[in-house]
């Protein structure tokens, strides 16, 4: 065969397809001094220890400090507030225990006293044990009227009387809103409070009302219908005890003030015991007829429309009954069974006197028995 034994002629390479490779390796070189000078950089400005999650070791030094842990804190907000305390050195290990923590969200809002540089893991211990909270812990019931609410408070606190007295007297010193009745009554917010260990009685106050009026604004109540939604919502909480008959109770009382229903247009008087009660310092469920003669601008029984102001200091049931009442022409209720707390609302004056008798009935029998 013609070229037998030859070598076959080598095929010339175009300069074009050694480019590509020239290119890859002008990038992986470029790279190579990148990162040659970008750890220089890093080993220049950060050190091994700070590249690295940082956490104090053991329960802390014998230094003590104060933070306050808020309503609706989550964990990286703790997390915060205890490095710019120097409980801890750094967020992120606390946040990650405090997310794998199941018990870690019942944390309560208050003020504890902690040590500095602790770990994490101490630091999140401390938080959840209850002996770590300084100052007293207080517990409002709804319902309660302001002068049982100093006195709770000043046997909690070691706060006088005397002094939640002077500062009630300057309520408006305390953001709460000045009021025909001159009181802060029905405008303290019950629930549990964390008072700190240097509280004053105008701090007490000034806690209670900011929880009140940001109540107030999430139900949406004007600040023009304050008066009377707390009006109505106090009442309510010394009227009726099953919150089924909230809303009820309210809707009676606005019909019994706006003459709906059986009252034809006329405008009828709320004769509430309650009222009566509040003015005589009672809390008797029934009142004598000397009582309910006693002039007051809280006596319903003697003047039209709602008392001058709040009775008691409502809670959240309450306050959202007197912003949504059912539909409804209620003009009577009457509480049946006082132990249960039983309660029956008619629409006319005849079927109110059946619940009448059924009540004294129950009450001619547990007295037999």
């Amino acid at each position: 065969m013609a070229g037998a034994g030859l070598e076959p002629e080598r095929r010339r390479r175009s300069p074009l397809h050694v480019l590509p490779i020239l290119l890859v390796l002008i990038v992986v070189g470029a790279l190579g001094v990148g990162a040659v000078y970008g750890y220089s950089w890093l080993s220049g400005h950060v050190s091994i220890g700070q590249a690295k999650e940082e956490d104090y070791t053991g329960s802390g030094s014998d230094k003590e400090t104060v933070v306050e842990v808020s309503e609706g804190d989550s964990g990286s907000d703790i997390a915060a507030t205890l490095v710019d305390h120097d409980v801890i050195k750094s967020s992120p290990p606390f946040v990650r225990l405090f997310g794998s923590t199941q018990e870690a969200s019942q944390i309560q809002p208050g003020s504890y006293r902690l040590n500095t540089k602790m770990s994490s893991s101490s630091a999140l211990d401390a938080l959840m044990d209850p002996s770590s909270l300084t100052g007293a812990r207080v517990t409002i019931p709804e319902g309660m009227r302001m002068k049982e609410i100093f006195e709770r408070m000043s046997k909690s606190t070691g706060i006088p009387v005397k002094d939640f007295e002077k500062a009630a007297s300057h309520y408006t010193d305390y953001g709460i809103p000045k009021n025909a009745a001159n009181s802060p009554e029905g405008y303290l917010w019950p629930g549990r409070y964390d008072i700190p260990e240097d509280a004053t009685a105008g701090d007490v106050l000034t806690m209670m009302w900011e929880r009140m009026d940001g109540q107030l604004d999430e139900l949406g109540v004007k600040d023009q219908d304050r008066v009377k939604v707390l009006t109505l919502a106090s009442i309510t909480e010394k009227e009726v005890s099953d919150p089924h008959d909230y809303g009820m109770a309210v809707r009676t009382m606005e019909n019994r003030l706006e003459g709906a229903g059986d009252a034809h247009g006329g405008s009828m008087k709320l004769q509430l015991d309650s009222t009566v009660s509040y003015v005589s310092d009672s809390d008797s469920v029934s009142t004598t007829h000397e009582q309910r003669a006693k002039d007051s601008p809280y006596n319903t029984y003697l003047h039209e429309g709602l008392p001058i102001g709040p009775i008691s200091n409502p809670g959240r049931e309450t306050l959202e009954a007197a912003v949504h009442p059912p539909k409804g022409e209620w003009l009577y209720w009457v509480t049946v069974d006082t132990k249960t707390g039983e309660t029956k609302f008619a629409d006319t004056y005849s079927e109110h006197e059946k619940y009448v008798q059924e009540w004294k009935d129950r009450s001619a029998q547990k007295t037999d028995g």
